[in-house]
């Protein structure tokens, strides 16, 4: 992963604009997305957007990669791999997509094939427990707020004979997917699956609002009042709702995010009927329906690495159960008391 300072003087020799300038334009798109990525992954974004390729030639360890990160080459073994899911695009014609999850020691990502692709898993080419390498990918963060790689067309996943000190096919479910978590209090989280108990005592201002792929549920990029999806090209978009603030549990406070469903079911409304309501009106029914709000939550704690600090993913909001909460209360008190 290219640091913050490589990719700024990349860009000055590249376009007509000074260090300032771009850094305005990276903090730009960082608010277009609502701030749900980072200063170096705004950068690519930005990179992007000017035609400039940032090579990433080395091999890059799954827990170093950042959306917009491109030429990505990583090493990791198959440990799950979806049915083949078959949709009808907008011009009638039919497709098909399959995806694979693919991990290393630091971490897993998605990587969905898309139509002829498929058959590297029908004919058996690749299939679980394989060790492969992954060329000139892209990477890309989906609406939950993990990140994905692209293969879009010259990219490439291949194979390997030669075995690796990679962990087995049953290593990586236990870690990255059967993961039964554990209530945690906010000041003992590190990354990973966690259930947590909280006030939200904070909403961040924003949109709240973003334009995904109908296909891939992707977020797409407004390029000459076009939108336009990495994978699929020109698109009519679908939308989503995102909600992010602050949680607090009395030990500790830390960033929350609610995407797509969990964020309708949190605010009550839908994204469609949110999008109807001018910015500021919106801002207003948010933080008027959330804020004071005490809520349990399933969710992922992942790091932000430029902040240098833990973020939660809320994956489920859980009916808060005062019978059971009372229990779990009764039982903290005991053992204080033993």
């Amino acid at each position: 992963m290219l640091p913050l300072e490589r990719i700024l003087e990349i860009l000055e020799k590249k376009v007509n604009l000074n260090k300032e300038e771009l850094l305005q334009k990276i903090e730009a798109k960082q608010k277009e997305l609502s701030g749900l990525v980072s200063k170096e992954g705004a950068a690519y974004l930005v990179a992007r957007d000017f035609g400039v390729e940032l090579e990433q030639s080395d091999l890059v360890e799954i827990k170093d990669l950042v959306a917009g990160m491109r030429r990505i080459s990583l090493i990791g073994r198959i440990f799950k791999v979806s049915d083949i899911f078959e949709f009808e695009r907008k011009d009638g014609s039919r497709g098909r997509v399959i995806n694979l999850f693919i991990g290393d020691p630091t971490g897993y990502i998605k990587l969905p094939l898309w139509n002829d692709r498929v058959k590297l898993v029908e004919d058996g080419q690749l299939k679980l427990g394989d060790v492969v390498r992954i060329r000139n990918g892209l990477a890309r963060e989906n609406i939950f707020g993990d990140i994905e790689i692209s293969l879009g067309k010259y990219g490439s996943i291949e194979k390997l004979e030669k075995e690796y000190e990679l962990p087995s096919v049953e290593e990586m479910s236990k870690r990255f997917l059967n993961v039964i978590p554990e209530r945690t209090e906010i000041k003992d989280l590190e990354e990973g699956i966690y259930e947590i108990k909280g006030t939200l005592v904070q909403v961040f201002r924003g949109k709240f609002i973003f334009s995904i792929c109908p296909v891939c549920k992707s977020s797409v990029q407004l390029v000459e009042n076009k939108f336009v999806c990495e994978e699929h090209g020109e698109i009519e978009p679908e939308h989503a709702m995102v909600i992010s603030g602050i949680i607090d549990d009395g030990s500790a406070n830390l960033r929350v995010v609610f995407f797509r469903e969990n964020a309708e079911k949190l605010l009550g409304i839908s994204a469609k009927e949110l999008k109807a309501l001018e910015l500021e009106e919106r801002f207003k029914l948010v933080k008027e329906r959330v804020l004071g709000l005490e809520l349990v939550l399933v969710g992922r704690v992942k790091k932000n690495k430029i902040f240098d600090r833990l973020e939660f993913v809320a994956n489920k909001i859980k009916d808060l159960n005062i019978r059971e909460e009372s229990k779990k209360l009764a039982a903290q008190i005991r053992s204080v008391l033993e």
